[in-house]
C-alpha cells in the first residue's frame, strides 16, 4: 500500500497536469446546470469518465432528470471510498460577467459560473479518478463517484443514490470550504414557506380588504424577534431565519397585474439554519408553535406554513438535518497526512469551522447512512469568492483525493 501511494504521488505531475485539470473545470463551467436542469452536465461527465476507461452509468432521479455514477476498481466488492458532488449550481447574481459560462484564468484564479459551488469540486473528483486510472495501480475495492442532482433542494440526488443501494465505507464531499479545512460538523437547513391569504379590495376601498403583504411583513418581523429555543453554544448565531424570496399578488398564482388592488396572497420563502442536536421535527414544532401564537393577532387572515415548499419554486423537497461527526475519525487523519505530501497546503482546521459550518450539504445524508464522511474542497479568496476558485486549491484537492483513493481502495 505504501509503495502504491508513493508511486502515485511521485507521478502526479504526469498523471494529472494542471492544465488538464483547468480544462476539465472550464468544460464543466461551460454547461449551465441550474437546479432541475442538471442532465446535460450529467451526460457530459458520463462521457468524460467513459473516455478515460472509467465505468459510468446514469440514474434517472425524476423523469428526464439524470445524475451520473462512476465506478473504478474491482466491482465485485463494496466500495471503500465515495467521492460525492452536486451538479446543480446556484442562480447567477447581478455581478456575473456577460458571458459567465466562459471560464477565465487570471493567475491562480479561475473565474466562471458555478465553479465556486461546486464545479471546481467536481473537477477535483474527476481529476483524482483519472489520475488513479492512469497510474495503473489496481484497486482491490472500488472507488465510487457520485455526481448528483438537487443538493440545493436538500439532497434529493444523494438520497436517491443511497436508496438505490450505493454506499461506501467513507466519503468526501469537496464543497468549497478550502483544502485548509476538513469539516465534520455542520448546521441543519430547514426550508419552508410562510403563506398569508387575505381578502382583495380596490385601493379606493382599502378598509374593505385584508392586505396579505402587510400581514406577512408583520408576521416575519415577529418570527425574527421570537426565540425558537434551538440553541447550541458551539453555533452561537443559530438558529438564523433568512427570508430568501417574497412573492405577492392576487389569486393562488400571485398574479402581479392587479397593482391597484390589495394582494390577497403573499408568500415568503425561508431558509432556517439550526444547530445539532436538533432534528427537522424539532424545528417544525418550534415554527408551528410561534405561528400558533401569532395567528390570533391577525384573525381576518389565514396564515399557513408550507413544508416542503411548493415544487414550482425548485427549493426544498428534502430535509437536511445537521451533520455531527468526530473530527478525530480516520478519514480526517488521512486527509491531513496526505495533503502536505501532494501540495503546499496544510490542514489548519478540523471538525467545526465557523462560519463555514453554518452550511448544509449532502454529508448529512451520508453520515446518517453510516458512512464516515467530511467536507474537503477547493475555494477562492476574497473578494469575489463566489465567482472563482484557486487553481492551486483545486489541484491540491484532486491530488489528495487521488492519494486517498489509493490508500483506501488499493
Amino acid at each position: 500500500m505504501t509503495d502504491s501511494i508513493d508511486t502515485l504521488i511521485g507521478g502526479l505531475d504526469r498523471l494529472l497536469p494542471e492544465d488538464e485539470l483547468v480544462h476539465i473545470a472550464t468544460e464543466l463551467a461551460a454547461v449551465p446546470s441550474f437546479t432541475g436542469h442538471e442532465t446535460e452536465l450529467a451526460i457530459h461527465i458520463r462521457k468524460l469518465l467513459a473516455n478515460n476507461s472509467i465505468r459510468a452509468f446514469e440514474q434517472e432521479v425524476r423523469p428526464g432528470r439524470r445524475q451520473t455514477i462512476g465506478l473504478l476498481g474491482d466491482q465485485d466488492t463494496a466500495p471503500a471510498l465515495m467521492l460525492n458532488g452536486h451538479l446543480d449550481m446556484d442562480p447567477l447574481g447581478r455581478e456575473h460577467p456577460d458571458d459567465p459560462f466562459t471560464a477565465q484564468r487570471r493567475g491562480d484564479q479561475l473565474f466562471g459560473a458555478g465553479l465556486h459551488n461546486m464545479k471546481s469540486g467536481l473537477a477535483a473528483m474527476l481529476g483524482a479518478a483519472i489520475a488513479v486510472r492512469r497510474s495503473g495501480i489496481p484497486l482491490r475495492r472500488p472507488l465510487l463517484l457520485e455526481f448528483v442532482v438537487g443538493e440545493l433542494q436538500g439532497g434529493v440526488g444523494t438520497k436517491y443514490a443511497l436508496a438505490s443501494g450505493l454506499t461506501a465505507d467513507a466519503a468526501v464531499v469537496p464543497e468549497p470550504y478550502s483544502v485548509r479545512r476538513v469539516i465534520t460538523r455542520t448546521a441543519g437547513v430547514h426550508k419552508f414557506a410562510v403563506v398569508v391569504r387575505g381578502h382583495t379590495a380596490h385601493t379606493s376601498r382599502f378598509d374593505e380588504g385584508v392586505d396579505a403583504i402587510a400581514v406577512l411583513r408583520r408576521v416575519l418581523d415577529l418570527l425574527d424577534e421570537t426565540d425558537l429555543g434551538l440553541r447550541d453554544a458551539a453555533f452561537p448565531p443559530l438558529p438564523r431565519v433568512q427570508v430568501a424570496g417574497l412573492l405577492a399578488g392576487r389569486g393562488e398564482s400571485h398574479d402581479l397585474s392587479g397593482i391597484s388592488y390589495l394582494a390577497d396572497k403573499a408568500t415568503a420563502l425561508i431558509d432556517l439554519r439550526y444547530p445539532p442536536p436538533y432534528e427537522p421535527e424539532d424545528v417544525a414544532a418550534a415554527i408551528d408553535a410561534v405561528l400558533e401564537h401569532l395567528r390570533p393577532r391577525f384573525p381576518e387572515a389565514q396564515i399557513d406554513v408550507e413544508h416542503p415548499i411548493d415544487p414550482q419554486f425548485r427549493v426544498g423537497g428534502t430535509d437536511m438535518p445537521p451533520m455531527d461527526m468526530s473530527p478525530d475519525c480516520r478519514l480526517v487523519r488521512d486527509i491531513a497526512e496526505l495533503l502536505p505530501r501532494v501540495s503546499d497546503f496544510d490542514v489548519e482546521e478540523t471538525g467545526l469551522a465557523l462560519p463555514y459550518s453554518y452550511c448544509g450539504n449532502d454529508t448529512t445524508h451520508l453520515s446518517r447512512a453510516g458512512i464516515e464522511c467530511c467536507l474537503f474542497g477547493p475555494r477562492g479568496t476574497t473578494p469575489d469568492t463566489e465567482h472563482h476558485v484557486l487553481i492551486s486549491e483545486m489541484a491540491a484537492c484532486a491530488r489528495t483525493l487521488a492519494a486517498l483513493a489509493v490508500r483506501r481502495c488499493a
